[in-house]
């Protein structure tokens, strides 16, 4: 979807952030789901190989951290031989985005191995309670992300928490403050468990939340630019290369190709996505 007015682009100077969109299958089919994702939709998956040459085509041109999402990332299918191969050649810090209701004993015990070697886990809730999570994310996926956390902490790993702002609209930073102290102690109170903080990520006008999110078109934003993260970032998939997560699925925004062949250029911001970021300042990354 183009914007209503042109936002101009902006120069991937350097490429610092790498993220694979290893899977569209997701267990949960959650209410504002960006991909519109759900244990129906096809499992087009990023190939092991393919997500290996990526990420060694990046280390030579400078990527410094690396996220997988999805989808539900424990759901594709070579994750366990990928992170055995990332932290024997790779060594850098790397962030999986999971809707934690799939961790059991034995991922647990996977993950908790890796997490001294750089690997940070975020897991996705929307809210300390059961009732209005689930609302959201459907039912059971609050108590199944709980015990997930909690078999977590077993293993001495805090992982993030991932908050969407459902109105797309942004926080000051006192609110976020303030919702994160919450998050920690109210799960800490009423759930036995804990977190290493919290990470709030603007909702956008895209897959099953686009009607509900208002954009405020009157404040570009410019002052974004020069940390927008479409600037120092690229996302891959099954398809080919993105400007950023929230783009993998969108097909003019896919080009064929290797990493290289982006670097320097520039990013076409003429997205209503793409406003999302340069009103909220939201990113991605950690």
């Amino acid at each position: 979807m183009l914007a209503q007015e042109k936002l101009g682009g902006v120069k991937l100077s350097e490429l610092k952030q790498l993220w694979l969109h290893l899977t569209y299958s997701c267990n949960l089919s959650c209410q504002h789901c960006l991909f519109r994702c759900s244990p129906e939709k096809e499992a087009v998956e990023l190939s092991l190989e393919v997500a290996q040459n990526y990420i060694r085509e990046g280390l030579e041109l400078g990527v410094k951290e690396v996220y997988v999402t999805g989808g539900e990332p424990l759901l594709w299918s070579d994750l366990t031989k990928f992170l055995q191969w990332y932290f024997q050649e790779v060594r850098l810090p790397l962030t999986i985005l999971t809707n934690g209701t799939l961790i059991d004993r034995e991922w647990a015990q996977k993950l908790a191995a890796y997490s001294s070697r750089g690997l940070q886990l975020r897991i996705s809730l929307e809210c300390y309670t059961e009732l209005t999570n689930d609302r959201w994310r459907g039912g059971g996926s609050f108590a199944r992300a709980i015990k997930g956390i909690k078999l977590l902490n077993e293993k001495k790993v805090k992982p993030w928490i991932a908050y969407t702002n459902k109105t797309g609209g942004s926080l000051e930073p006192g609110q976020t403050v303030g919702l994160e102290k919450n998050f920690i102690s109210e799960l800490k109170k009423g759930q036995g468990i804990e977190i290493a903080g919290l990470k709030v990520i603007s909702a956008y006008g895209k897959g099953r939340h686009q009607d509900q999110v208002q954009l405020n078109t009157g404040c570009r934003g410019d002052d974004m630019l020069a940390t927008i993260q479409c600037g120092y970032g690229l996302a891959v998939s099954s398809t080919g290369v993105a400007p950023c997560p929230v783009l993998v699925d969108v097909p003019a925004c896919n080009r064929v190709g290797s990493l290289v062949q982006f670097v320097g250029r520039e990013v076409d911001l003429s997205y209503s996505y793409c406003q999302s970021c340069l009103t909220t300042g939201t990113t991605c990354g950690n």
